[in-house]
């Protein structure tokens, strides 16, 4: 099952408390708690509510409002408040900023420059190459992969994926973002997804939706 590459819920997380209607009261912190299926939230002013006051606390991250939880009011005092009974939603836009755990196994291609030796003279030339990749994470913007040691990309490196498995996706053309230290087995590149298809972005912006509310349910 896959899970979401960012911070457990069970830890405080920036967070917004807001009416139904979505109107921002105070902006704090935020700590969901499994066992009582409730939130508390932090901030430097806190309006005083009633027992049973219906109220939101939307987590943000990057700026992105990311996942709601609506409920009842526990507690209430000038600096927390506290949530229970709450019912969780994944919005939509958390496929954009969080990379959430896939498995996909697959290749790479990229052109790269190879020199050429003769008798007296060499010369560079363009030579496609390809090599195995195993992507190990996904948002609809990135996704990170990793190769043996033999395989050193630079940023700013454009190739191509062909990866196996249910993405539905032939090929993705990506731009080598940063490279990641991943211990003494294999490079491991974190990369921009380059601008796809309309069929093929309807595609990943789909699946990686199914990856966030399945992530979103092994969390609460």
């Amino acid at each position: 099952m896959p899970t979401e590459v960012y911070d457990s819920l069970n830890t405080k997380f920036d967070a917004v408390l807001r009416t139904p209607g979505g109107q921002i009261i105070e902006t704090g912190r935020a700590q969901y708690d499994a066992a009582n299926n409730s939130v508390d939230f932090e901030g430097s002013f806190v309006p005083l509510y009633a027992m049973g006051t219906r109220l939101e606390i939307v987590r943000v991250y990057d700026g992105v409002m990311v996942h709601r939880f609506t409920g009842e009011v526990y507690l209430s005092s000038a600096d927390m408040l506290r949530l229970v009974s709450v019912q969780a939603e994944v919005l939509p836009e958390a496929a954009l900023v969080f990379l959430y755990s896939v498995d996909f196994q697959g290749t790479a291609k990229m052109n790269a420059k190879v020199e050429k030796r003769f008798l007296f003279a060499s010369h560079t030339v363009e030579k496609e190459i390809s090599f195995p990749v195993k992507a190990h994470a996904l948002s609809v913007r990135e996704i990170k992969f990793n190769t043996d040691l033999s395989v050193e990309l630079d940023p700013g490196q454009k190739l191509t994926l062909y990866l196996r498995g249910d993405l539905g996706i032939p090929a993705i053309s990506v731009e080598v973002r940063q490279a990641i230290v991943f211990g003494q087995e294999a490079n491991s590149y974190r990369c921009r997804i380059l601008p796809l298809g309309p069929m093929d972005e309807i595609q990943l912006k789909n699946y990686v939706r199914e990856i966030s509310l399945a992530a979103a349910r092994q969390s609460l």
